[in-house]
């Protein structure tokens, strides 16, 4: 029971920190659903293909009164980073171009990018860690 304990502490310092290297403030409710669904994602990887249903959980487990809130809150932190910053770090997360300059992410494949960055093990790589 403990390592499943620590594996979760793990996975959620790893997704937060990576939240926050590729520039989501952590001071946007949209980032607390993120790390949430990057957590639910990681577990249960076919939830990317099913977003209503890994919102609603996520909605349940944040206190959210419905996934249209957890949705919109996701989509304006991604909004206000990719105005503010770009994404470019997370091709030097990845060490290749996986997302091109001026291309907007979709929530979906903020989250995808970030649940893989940690299922592959690419964080062990990378010296912030």
């Amino acid at each position: 029971m403990e390592n499943i304990v620590e594996t979760e502490k793990e996975i959620e310092k790893v997704v937060k920190l990576t939240l926050i290297r590729i520039g989501i403030k952590c001071d946007h409710v949209g980032f607390t659903f993120l790390t949430q669904s990057v957590k639910e994602v990681i577990v249960n990887p076919e939830l990317i293909h099913d977003l209503r249903r890994l919102f609603t959980i996520v909605a349940e487990k944040c206190g959210a009164k419905d996934f249209f809130r957890v949705e919109a809150n996701m989509h304006n932190a991604i909004a206000f980073t990719y105005k503010t910053k770009g994404f470019g770090f997370i091709n030097k997360l990845y060490g290749m171009e996986v997302l091109k300059a001026e291309h907007k992410p979709t929530t979906a494949e903020v989250i995808r990018l970030v649940a893989e960055y940690y299922s592959l093990g690419l964080y062990k790589n990378d010296y912030a860690f």
